[in-house]
């Protein structure tokens, strides 16, 4: 199946819309606040690759962040367009000349289980180049190890990689990425209910490792921040 026509009809599914491109909610703000803690964002240039229907443009112009982007959907395209995004190609080989160490902050939410393993590194290591030295990588995707995981990744046909805290730490290895955080991915505070929901999940989630004798963030989707090194070319 072609990529044209695996997301043909995608922004439909998805509920994107122009009217609603670059909008902010409480909730997603709320989120982001807590995904992106300690990463620096004001006043860095941000690129987001797959920006889809734009939520973490718009908080990270919130916070004074220069903004890029990628995104398959024409649609998207020109919606960051005309809201004063630097639309940069999909494909990332073709900005590494000239972006070279641009950017403070990469993100990538729910992007990377749309590609094989292979195209994966060889965004890693795009990633690796765009960035500059001390700048820091966001990723989320569904946790192959997780709990309940079976209902961000099957939800999709579009998906092909199954992927892991462990799956990451093998992609980074020896080169100028580090792991700085991979946990299970924020869940903004909505009140007292949610409070002892959380307390439950991660005692029974803490339980499950001890009896089994592993550790791994079990939550049903996953966040990893990398860092490039300093020094790294």
């Amino acid at each position: 199946m072609s990529a044209t026509t695996a997301y043909d009809g995608y922004e439909a599914w998805k509920g994107w819309s122009e009217d609603q491109f670059m909008t902010l909610d409480q909730t997603d703000r709320a989120y982001f606040d807590l995904e992106m803690r300690g990463v620096p964002v004001t006043g860095e240039h941000v690129l987001e690759i797959g920006f889809g229907n734009g939520s973490f443009l718009a908080w990270a112009k919130a916070q004074g962040a220069l903004l890029c982007g990628t995104e398959l959907s024409e649609q998207g395209q020109a919606s960051a367009a005309n809201r004063g995004v630097e639309v940069l190609p999909v494909d990332l080989a073709q900005s590494v000349a000239t972006h070279r160490a641009r950017f403070g902050v990469i993100a990538a939410f729910d992007v990377f289980e749309h590609l094989s393993f292979d195209a994966i590194r060889t965004m890693l290591d795009q990633i690796g180049a765009l960035l500059r030295p001390g700048g820091h990588c966001v990723v989320r995707f569904p946790n192959g190890q997780g709990l309940l995981s079976g209902l961000y990744q099957a939800g999709d046909y579009t998906h092909v990689s199954t992927l892991s805290a462990s799956i990451m730490t093998q992609f980074v290895h020896g080169t100028v990425l580090d792991i700085v955080r991979a946990d299970s991915s924020a869940i903004p505070d909505r009140g007292l209910a949610w409070k002892a929901r959380s307390l439950l999940r991660r005692g029974f989630e803490a339980l499950l490792c001890r009896l089994y004798g592993f550790r791994a963030p079990l939550g049903p989707n996953l966040t990893v921040v990398l860092r490039k090194k300093e020094g790294a070319a």
